[in-house]
């Protein structure tokens, strides 16, 4: 998973700003241990993992019924296009039905024009949503 999670991180931030595997390590062992929330599903092919999903369940949701939540979803270069996303979207529509929740959202970069085809071929709804961040390491949101 450590493995998946980095070369996600180097695609996204390249090689330059990723994180070196130990600390992806320490993170994705933190993450379990805590039980904090996330959650992660992974694709193999050849009984290689090649696919990842990191998701959490948030309630409430509409009409209480809570949602699960795509934080990230990762296929290798060398697997892509061979529907390893579709099965893994696929795999987490099952999971959150099995839990008796509403949806799935998520978001991509305004850019990811790929991702955005992707998720739409799938039959996602694109919506009318603005999305805010609070970077905390700009020191907002303190009593200062």
């Amino acid at each position: 998973m450590a493995a998946l999670v980095r070369a996600l991180d180097l695609h996204y931030v390249g090689a330059d700003a990723a994180r070196p595997l130990e600390p992806t390590l320490a993170m994705v062992e933190r993450s379990m241990r805590e039980a904090e929330g996330t959650r992660y599903a992974l694709a193999f092919q050849h009984g290689r993992a090649v696919g990842l999903a990191c998701f959490a369940v948030l309630r409430p949701g509409f009409r209480l019924s809570g949602l699960l939540f795509v934080k990230e979803l990762f296929v290798e270069d060398h697997a892509r296009g061979q529907a390893v996303g579709a099965g893994l979207m696929r795999w987490l529509a099952d999971h959150a039905r099995a839990l008796g929740l509403s949806r799935i959202d998520l978001t991509t970069e305004g850019t990811n024009t790929r991702a955005q085809a992707f998720y739409e071929r799938l039959g996602a709804e694109r919506m009318d949503k603005v999305f805010y961040r609070f970077n905390l390491s700009t020191g907002v949101l303190t009593d200062d």
